[in-house]
């Protein structure tokens, strides 16, 4: 920016001086560009001129940034939330379109509730039904154990030291009621498929639950049905054979 201004303080010279002589008496009596004078005077000048393009480059800033960024805040904001209210007033739904949406929920929440509660007392009558029927099982347990296990039925008596009673010593020692685990129980040890084909069970479920005279029994079916070699060891030891 060009600084324009002037000092002109020459003082009038006779018409008779020449210009040289002019151009000496203007240089000695004007004050140079250095002078204390002249700085002041400049100084402001300067000052006047940096403080007015400092302003308009402030101006310009705001202009530049109001067409970028656009409206005010404040104004923006008003403009904002008038235009949400007229579009919340238009999408605002109708009365009854809300009262049957709830009714709907209403009406599926009480199908769930009513599904939930059949299937608790469907789970309940199944957990009593399985301790109904466990506590019948404890019941018949416990009447098989009192029992032996034997259902009380009448078998032919025989009398002691019959052939079967040696034959039992042979076979279990003498011992009606062994139940070893390796299948053949009783005195006469009888396999449990043997036992029951022949009929045991009209007796009890297995040969050992089985008293003397039951096993003697069935044991008499089964030599008439396969003879002494349904016990093959003990039968040739005893010359059965």
């Amino acid at each position: 920016m060009t600084l324009a201004f002037s000092i002109d303080s020459r003082p009038a010279v006779p018409s008779g001086v020449t210009r040289s002589a002019q151009r000496r008496v203007t240089l000695a009596d004007a004050p140079g560009a250095g002078s204390p004078a002249a700085r002041p005077s400049a100084l402001a000048h300067l000052r006047h001129d940096l403080i007015f393009g400092v302003g308009t480059f402030a101006l310009l800033l705001g202009v530049i940034a109001f067409t970028v960024f656009g409206e005010p805040r404040g104004v923006a904001g008003a403009v904002s939330s008038g235009s949400s209210a007229t579009n919340a007033a238009a999408a605002a739904p109708d009365q009854a379109v809300v009262e049957a949406a709830i009714a709907s929920i209403a009406s599926f929440a009480a199908v769930v509730e009513q599904q939930r509660l059949e299937a608790a007392a469907a789970f309940f009558a199944g957990l009593a039904q399985q301790e109904a029927e466990r506590a019948a099982a404890d019941r018949a347990a416990a009447a098989a154990t009192t029992s032996g296990g034997n259902t009380g039925r009448a078998a032919p008596a025989t009398a002691d030291g019959s052939v079967w009673d040696r034959l039992a010593q042979c076979e279990s020692s003498g011992n009606w009621a062994i139940n070893t685990g390796n299948g053949f129980t009783g005195g006469l040890q009888f396999l449990r498929s043997t036992w029951l084909g022949m009929g045991g069970g009209e007796y009890a479920p297995d040969a050992y639950l089985a008293t003397r005279e039951q096993q003697i029994d069935i044991a008499t079916r089964v030599l008439a049905s396969q003879g002494w070699g349904a016990w093959p060891g003990c039968s040739s030891m005893m010359g059965l054979r």
